[in-house]
Formats: C-alpha cells, sequence, structure tokens
C-alpha cells in the first residue's frame, strides 16, 4: 500500500530537488566553461561577456601549443608515478606499522606511539629537514617525493584505531593453525579494514597529487 503523499512532502522534495539542481549546475558550470574557453579562439573569450555555453570560433590551437610543451607530458607522467608508486609504498608502510603498533603484547608500543604522535605537533623545520635529508641522498630524485613521506602519522593512528577493533580471537586462532605475522596481516586484518583502508587511501591519493612543496625543496631549479 503506498502512503498518500501531504502537501508539505510534496513541497519539501521540490525544494529539495531545485536547491540540488542549481548546486549541481553552479558546481559543473565553471568547469564547462574552462572546457568551452579552451576550444574557442582567445580574443573571443575576451570580449565575450555573460555565460559561455557554445565555443567562440572553435579550434583546438590551445591544445596543440599546450601538448608542444614537453613539461606537460613529462609532468603528467611524474604525477600519475608519484601518485601510482607514492600511495602504494603509503599504503604498505602504514599497514604494517598500524597492525604492529595495534598488537598489545608489543613491547614499548606505547612510547612509539608517543614519539609518532608527538611528530605530529612539533617539527624540526624547514632548514634541518631539508639538509637531513639531503645529506641522505633525497636530493633531486624521484625517491625525494615518495620515501621521506612514506607514512603520515595520523593516517597510521586511523588504522591502528581500526585494528584495535578486531577481536583478539582472530590473530590467537590464525596463530593455533600455524599462521605467521604477515599472513595474519594480509590474509585476515587487511579484509577485514577493507573500508578504513579505502579512506586512508583516498587521502594518501590526494596529498601526492596535491603535493607541491616537495617538489620545491627536493629539487634542483633549470
Amino acid at each position: 500500500m503506498v502512503a498518500k503523499r501531504s502537501l508539505g512532502d510534496i513541497v519539501f522534495d521540490t525544494v529539495n530537488i531545485v536547491f540540488l539542481t542549481l548546486l549541481v549546475v553552479a558546481t559543473l558550470y565553471p568547469c564547462l566553461y574552462v572546457l568551452l574557453a579552451s576550444l574557442s579562439e582567445p580574443a573571443e573569450v575576451a570580449r565575450a561577456q555573460g555565460l559561455l555555453f557554445i565555443p567562440k570560433k572553435l579550434q583546438l590551437g590551445s591544445y596543440a601549443l599546450a601538448f608542444d610543451n614537453p613539461n606537460i607530458i613529462s609532468g603528467y607522467i611524474n604525477t600519475i608515478v608519484y601518485v601510482g608508486l607514492g600511495t602504494a609504498l603509503n599504503l604498505l608502510m602504514t599497514l604494517m606499522g598500524a597492525y604492529g603498533l595495534s598488537r598489545k603484547y608489543l613491547y614499548g608500543r606505547n612510547l612509539f606511539m608517543f614519539v609518532i604522535v608527538f611528530t605530529m605537533f612539533f617539527s624540526g623545520g624547514l632548514i634541518p629537514m631539508y639538509l637531513t635529508y639531503k645529506s641522505l641522498g633525497f636530493y633531486d630524485n624521484m625517491a625525494a617525493m615518495i620515501v621521506p613521506y612514506a607514512i603520515n602519522a595520523f593516517y597510521l593512528i586511523i588504522l591502528r584505531t581500526f585494528f584495535q577493533t578486531i577481536p583478539d580471537s582472530l590473530e590467537e586462532s590464525a596463530k593455533i593453525d600455524g599462521a605467521n605475522d604477515f599472513t595474519i596481516l594480509f590474509r585476515i586484518m587487511v579484509p577485514l579494514a577493507l573500508p578504513a583502508m579505502a579512506v586512508v587511501t583516498l587521502y594518501y591519493a590526494v596529498d601526492n597529487w596535491n603535493t607541491y612543496l616537495r617538489g620545491v625543496i627536493f629539487f634542483a631549479g633549470p
């Protein structure tokens, strides 16, 4: 049986639909404008007033000019490499660190967590960080963009907290069956932690995609 909708329900749904539609249009139109402007003659775009719904004198010269610049292609390739390799390393290191620190039998885990949390609030500063990383060989190479930032303390805490909610009985049962720590982590803990891993992976990917300061610091100028 379908319940009869009241006038208030209809008005509420209508207002919601109109509001969300306007929100979507306001969000997507700037992207559409940039796309249409890139397909138009620059002079025509400069003379145009108001909204843009179709290209002004369609042309592809802007794209040809952009891709003639070798830095565009190399920049996108580097970004994809940094995001792919960086996020994979981030996730692997964070998984292993979070799992180890979530185990109650790990000796000194509270001290380790204190040191990790301490780094979230206090830093040695940009110059000491630069000198340290340069002395380790992380300068003017791709490793500088990935290795020094392999683990984010906040994301490690998120995964550690999630691992602590998994019953210890699962680990104990696996050890009775002869499983080692790596088997327990990748065969039991990881499948159970997929929701938390998805969030952390997204955070790491966005961080790696948006990073700019690392390149400015660790790469020599032209």
